[in-house]
């Protein structure tokens, strides 16, 4: 085999390479995403070197009561009330996010930006 025959031949095969993996990138993948969790945890804003997470169900956001939702955020030493109206379910469901600030605890309060995952 001559050097231009060996490079030709290397040429003609990288190219070939190169075209698989490109059409390997362009065709639809082979099995379905898998289905949206029915809950999802969000963690708030570091305030004072911590954060805290809250979990919502995905039937919360979808039907919110009248009376929206209320519950502990996670423990750091402490917890913070997080509450969200039913306003502010309903603006969550339609595809907006909402900033929810929690109670002051220990001087200071956590920020958590809500956002649909369904």
């Amino acid at each position: 085999m001559t050097r231009k025959n060996f490079l030709v031949t290397g040429l003609l095969g990288s190219l070939g390479a190169l075209v698989a993996l490109v059409q390997s990138r362009c065709s639809s993948p082979t099995t379905p995403p898998p289905p949206p969790s029915t809950s999802k945890t969000f963690n708030s804003t570091s305030v004072n070197a911590h954060t805290h997470s809250i979990t919502i169900d995905k039937s919360e956001v979808q039907t919110p009561g009248a009376g929206g939702i209320s519950r502990q955020t996670s423990s750091t030493g402490h917890t913070h009330t997080f509450a969200m109206t039913q306003m502010e379910l309903m603006t969550c469901n339609s595809g907006a996010f909402v900033v929810v600030t929690t109670s002051v605890t220990d001087l200071h309060q956590h920020t958590f930006t809500i956002s649909k995952w369904f």
